[in-house]
């Protein structure tokens, strides 16, 4: 649409550039809500957009037919966009507000991208033409969908943390990571030494970063991780 729009001025920058232009203030606000490794491997995810939007050529190479085109393209672009959410990154853009969203809500990423998406095809729509805005939404509609499938079904997870240093571990999740944690104290059957087990609930994106905060806070601390269908009360404290 910017591409559109700045047709023929000095901000005709084209799409890649654009979408390089817009993930900045997202990339920075990603650093402060979701990590400082989400924000690098999405930073490299958008550069390596903005390439191939202007390596690849804009051409029907399967099918001349916009609904075929919209749902096999949304399904393609959602294998991506989940996968790469699934293992600790996005693909910038409302990937990012959507993960944000999803980190202090229970709705599903899928579904925060399909509604902000879908504003955008609509202003689309009255400055362009409501036909490719239909299918556009019919395509958004896919994606959430697909997305949801890959990412969100295993998207929480329950974590034991079993560690000899509660205090040191705990003080460093609570300063990076926005979740509560249950004290449990535990023994080592054979060692007998006193332990304690913390158990706390997270988006799957956030695992990785609450494994290397435990790692540093404790080199031989033990993780156990169980994939959570879903959470009924205080997620978020």
């Amino acid at each position: 649409m910017f591409t559109q729009l700045f047709a023929g001025t000095p901000f005709e920058l084209g799409e890649g550039i654009w979408f390089f232009v817009l993930n900045v203030p997202l990339l920075i606000v990603s650093y402060f809500m979701l990590g400082k490794n989400m924000m690098i491997h999405t930073l490299i995810s958008v550069a390596a957009v903005t390439v191939f939007i202007r390596v690849l050529p804009q051409s029907s190479i399967i099918s001349d037919d916009p609904l075929l085109n919209a749902v096999f393209g949304g399904v393609l672009l959602a294998i991506g966009s989940g996968i790469t959410i699934r293992f600790g990154a996005s693909t910038g853009g409302f990937d990012i507000v959507a993960l944000i969203l999803a980190k202090f809500t229970n709705n599903s990423v899928g579904v925060y991208l399909f509604l902000m998406n879908m504003m955008i095809a609509l202003w689309a729509g009255a400055l362009f033409g409501w036909q490719t805005a239909l299918y556009t939404i019919v395509f958004l509609y896919v994606t959430s969908k697909v997305i949801d499938e890959i990412y969100t079904n295993t998207q929480r997870q329950t974590l034991f943390i079993v560690t000899s240093h509660p205090d040191e571990v705990t003080k460093e999740l609570h300063q990076h990571v926005f979740r509560g944690i249950t004290l449990m104290p535990a023994i080592g059957t054979y060692s007998k030494v006193e332990k304690a087990t913390l158990m706390m609930v997270a988006q799957r994106h956030e695992v990785r970063e609450i494994t290397r905060i435990c790692k540093d806070a404790d080199p031989s601390v033990f993780i156990n991780m169980v994939p959570t269908e879903d959470v009924e009360g205080a997620f978020r404290r």
